[in-house]
């Protein structure tokens, strides 16, 4: 499933990898983020606002409609003044991710524009009946008012169908977008999945996506080369850059990823505590080695070359019946697959990746060291006044450094605001948006 960004800003050529959710970014309004909002309440989604008073709000992706409301003028704050929208979508969408793995999922969108307020502002859709709609049109089921809530009545959209206008609440203009799982679903999907698990194992099902990781034992045994390799450097026709001998003392957590065409790895060792340090200062990159997997799996596994593709791209085979032997024949591993890793610092030598002690996962297992974590009562940074602890939202994300300024680190305790704009600033400062990644889940 195609996912899109609920408001689509208009963006020139391309400067950066995805200039789309750059621009998005920049619509994050900071009072109302993921997954704290300024006054340390738990907030589930996102305000953004473009800054255009048209801003066209769009469904994320096709999905069923759950509920909606549409208003046909604006409603008080409780301040006598008719500064808030109460007009929202809701919808349900469902989608596969792999073999039996279905994923179902919502999302919300919230103080959209009343009928009253489009007309101000010169939006004027066209009849329902109209012969010249425009593909970001409304559909004529958001054209009246429907006096409150209403059921979706089976109604569904596509992905980038137009469902509204960006309204306000409390004055400030913002849509309040947000994407949830009911509980069944997020168990029903997440426990296939390694999320919570610290001692990860390779999974059993075929679901593989995004990056490779593999989580190596310390005391391995690393090749200068793999045996067989001769003096041109070269096994069965593949050359291989030479490394170094040796054992990994502890152990590593290694993530290779591809980019156009080039292979990129990513080495961490694992201390006694759990605390990891980066040992590839910069990635390992190997130039075209994606554009040539072909080339070397026809070469180095000639009796199934499309085994031995999975195996240099996954480290393991996914086909339900995989034609290269398991076990090893005459002393030779047919499913030997040679990755370079750096061991130690300035040191890295070849490790077959094909073997049961090491463990291979992708972004679709979640795995806990690439940060992802399920937040629940057990762990969850909020007080029993329901508002969030900055130190222990840091500690829960595991951040790298203290980040209080030294005004707030002399702002006394009982400044009632101290911690709202402290989390307001960590929150926000780009250096940790990985929290959102981070925090998967509240329960």
């Amino acid at each position: 499933m195609i996912i899109s960004p609920p408001l689509l800003p208009t963006v020139g050529a391309a400067t950066t990898p995805d200039p789309l959710m750059d621009a998005v970014d920049a619509f994050a309004l900071k009072h109302g983020i993921y997954p704290v909002a300024f006054d340390r309440r738990w907030h589930c989604g996102q305000h953004l606002d473009s800054g255009d008073q048209h801003s066209t709000v769009h469904a994320i992706a096709d999905g069923e409609v759950v509920a909606y409301r549409v208003c046909q003028s604006a409603v008080s704050d409780g301040t006598g003044q008719s500064n808030s929208n109460a007009g929202f979508v809701l919808l349900k969408h469902s989608t596969e991710t792999g073999e039996n793995r279905s994923l179902t999922y919502y999302s919300l969108y919230m103080h959209l524009l009343d009928i009253d307020g489009m007309n101000a502002l010169g939006i004027h859709p066209p009849a329902e009946n109209s012969d010249h709609r425009k593909p970001y049109d409304l559909a004529s089921w958001l054209l009246h008012d429907t006096g409150g809530a209403v059921s979706g009545g089976n109604k569904h959209v596509h992905r980038k169908d137009a469902i509204g206008y960006v309204g306000k609440c409390h004055g400030v203009q913002q849509l309040h977008f947000e994407i949830f799982m009911t509980q069944p679903d997020f168990e029903a999907y997440f426990k296939q999945t390694q999320l919570g698990r610290t001692n990860v194992t390779t999974p059993a099902g075929t679901d593989y996506w995004g990056h490779s990781y593999y989580v190596i034992p310390a005391g391995r045994t690393f090749l200068s080369m793999p045996p067989g390799t001769g003096a041109d450097q070269k096994l069965h026709g593949i050359k291989f850059a030479p490394g170094q001998g040796g054992r990994n003392a502890l152990t590593l957590h290694v993530e290779v990823h591809f980019h156009r065409g080039d292979k990129y790895t990513n080495v961490w060792s694992v201390a006694a505590d759990g605390s990891r340090t980066l040992l590839t200062s910069q990635s390992d990159r190997e130039i075209n080695y994606e554009y040539d997997l072909y080339k070397r799996a026809s070469s180095l596994y000639p009796s199934c070359p499309s085994d031995g593709y999975e195996l240099l791209r996954f480290g393991r085979i996914l086909s339900a019946n995989p034609t290269l032997a398991s076990t090893a024949q005459s002393g030779v591993n047919p499913r030997a697959t040679w990755l370079l890793v750096t061991f130690a610092a300035g040191q890295k030598g070849y490790i077959d990746v094909s073997n049961e002690a090491v463990q291979k996962l992708s972004d679709a297992d979640f795995p806990f060291f690439t940060g992802w974590q399920k937040v629940s009562d057990a762990n969850t940074p909020f007080d029993s006044d329901g508002l969030c602890d900055v130190s222990k939202l840091r500690e829960l994300i595991q951040s790298a450094k203290a980040t209080e300024t030294p005004a707030e680190k002399q702002t006394p305790d009982v400044d009632i605001y101290r911690e709202n704009e402290e989390l307001s600033r960590y929150v926000n400062d780009p250096s940790n948006q990985g929290i959102s990644a981070k925090v998967l889940a509240l329960t």
